[in-house]
């Protein structure tokens, strides 16, 4: 077994970009495949990711006709390669556990993939989401799977010999369903993913680890 060493989540990101598109990584494949499957809604819309990440998914959302496209992340690593993955986007480095730097009701939709899994409490990011959001607006996120939280697993990746982990929050189905009450967000759709739900060409270990176990929650709530 590889050493462990624990980072913040800036640092962590920072040090992982270089690499978080090309490993092989179960649960980005599962966000991914996920978020294909809902990607016509944006078509035409103003929309916001916040942890955006490498800016695959803004490639994606600008590939889906998106209108407007605008991404928050904590790592200036990540927000490089997102500059190249998305150029048409506009990028700013901010923490989504503060207040983000827009006016309210700006966008038509947003995406939060596999980020709130860094935030200890989700009543204020949820709140922040819904302010961002214009009446009639949507929201799409994607988050590891409470059970998988729960259990002990997070966000980690190899870095040559070691194994490079950071703050990963559990949160429960009330935890959820009480933040986005709270933030005046209703649900209007909740998939609970699980392995074998991503087909033959899903990377082995979910297939076959995660066949039967649900692995990714996608939540659609709308203001």
């Amino acid at each position: 077994m590889k050493p462990r060493i624990f980072l913040d989540v800036e640092a962590a990101y920072d040090r992982w970009a270089d690499s978080y598109d090309a490993l092989d990584n179960p649960m980005v494949y599962a966000a991914t495949a996920a978020l294909e499957r809902q990607l016509e809604r944006f078509a035409g819309k103003s929309v916001a990711e916040l942890g955006c990440g490498t800016g695959r998914n803004l490639a994606a959302l600008s590939r889906a006709g998106a209108a407007v496209l605008w991404g928050c992340d904590l790592s200036a690593r990540m927000l490089e390669k997102a500059n190249h993955a998305a150029p048409g986007a506009t990028l700013v480095q901010h923490d989504i556990t503060r207040p983000l730097p827009v006016e309210t009701g700006r966008f038509d939709a947003a995406l939060v993939s596999l980020a709130y899994e860094h935030v200890a409490r989700l009543d204020e990011p949820a709140a922040e989401l819904a302010r961002i959001l214009r009446p009639g607006g949507f929201a799409l996120i994607l988050e590891i799977h409470p059970f998988m939280t729960l259990s002990g697993k997070g966000a980690h990746f190899p870095d040559g010999d070691r194994e490079i982990h950071m703050p990963s929050h559990p949160h429960s189905f009330s935890d959820w369903l009480t933040a986005l009450r709270h933030a005046d967000l209703t649900v209007t759709g909740c998939t609970e993913w699980r392995g074998r739900d991503f087909g033959p060409d899903a990377p082995p270990k979910l297939r076959e680890r995660y066949a039967d176990t649900p692995f990714l929650v996608e939540w659609v709530v709308s203001r």
